[in-house]
């Protein structure tokens, strides 16, 4: 009986459709990727790790033992990333006799790491109501995130807190020291557009933002205005083929300036293979999502920098939940 269950969730979980790595309005210029929880759900996928191999243009890959990993809910909604980051290097000499007695001295390079994560915590409706980040020493910062009836965010608090654990795999919260308090007010124009009122602790109002929306309810375009700084002016717009986000372009002027502009390509069963990140027309990086046709996961990915000419080579490892096997 066990051994026929275990067969029907690995059946439904490599039988759901759509890509693991998932473009969101919400996620497009962020660093961190974004991941499809319906997908995550529906494989039954409990961890991700990114293994990462870094190469400069005609000099060999450096294996740095760089990792990013990102853990799911049993709803697929991610519930902690972590990754690890370099501190310091560390150079020492080795030296070597070979067979014929000469001696061979050798610089090597040692790393030291931090690793640095934060932990997501959630309502019973899916609601994200806690985002603690820790910096791999000390530092814990904590937002806190209230909602209306209808799901839209009214409050965020953003506090520096103490961890009274002797050990950093636990969290036992000691004091809190609030650094900030957002308030958040809503008016619906109509079906297709949305304005937002951002309300600092004092209850002043700093900030406006005017979303519209399509009439399939995709988010098309996002204007920003400051109380203080009327001449500073925020645009986001999006485009989209279906259902698939296939352009995403921020402009600004807060200090010089800027646009940026992602474009994203799918194949011809709508998987997610290319983007390109661009800023000011200049291209910052082409990312190229290698997928595995045989159980649609992602199996690699591949970040080229034109600017510093340099690869990044990510290869995805897979944890299942109750299948507690690795897979590549």
């Amino acid at each position: 009986m066990l051994n026929r269950l275990l067969i029907a969730l690995a059946l439904c979980a490599f039988t759901a459709s759509g890509q693991v790595v998932l473009p969101t309005t919400e996620s497009a210029f962020e660093t961190q990727h974004n991941f499809n929880p319906a997908v995550i759900k529906a494989k039954g996928i409990k961890r991700i790790v990114f293994e990462i191999l870094d190469k400069k243009d005609f000099e060999v890959a450096v294996d740095k033992s760089l990792t990013e990993v990102y853990e799911f809910n049993p709803n697929g909604k991610l519930s902690r990333f972590y990754f690890t980051t370099i501190v310091r290097t560390n150079e020492r000499q080795i030296t070597r006799t070979d067979r014929s007695g000469h001696k061979h001295t050798q610089v090597v390079q040692e790393y030291v790491y931090d690793t640095v994560s934060t932990n997501y915590f959630y309502a019973a409706n899916g609601n994200l109501v806690l985002k603690r980040y820790h910096d791999g020493l000390n530092y814990y910062e904590s937002r806190y995130y209230r909602y209306d009836s209808l799901g839209n965010l009214t409050k965020e608090l953003r506090f520096k807190e103490t961890n009274n654990s002797p050990t950093k795999g636990i969290f036992i919260l000691g004091n809190q020291v609030q650094l900030s308090e957002d308030s958040f007010q809503y008016k619906k124009f109509s079906s297709g557009q949305l304005r937002c009122i951002y309300l600092n602790n004092e209850n002043r109002s700093y900030k406006e933002k005017v979303t519209n929306f399509d009439s399939l309810g995709h988010k098309i375009k996002e204007e920003e205005s400051y109380t203080a700084a009327s001449w500073i002016r925020q645009e986001n717009t999006f485009q989209y083929k279906g259902d698939k986000l296939i352009s995403a372009q921020f402009e600004g002027n807060a200090h010089n300036k800027v646009m940026l502009k992602n474009t994203y390509e799918y194949d011809e069963i709508n998987e997610l293979y290319s983007e390109k990140q661009y800023k000011n027309d200049l291209m910052l990086r082409e990312i190229s999502y290698v997928t595995n046709k045989a159980d649609s996961l992602l199996n690699s990915i591949v970040i080229r920098d034109p600017i510093n000419k340099t690869i990044r080579i990510v290869k995805l490892k897979y944890e299942f939940g109750l299948l507690s096997k690795v897979g590549q």
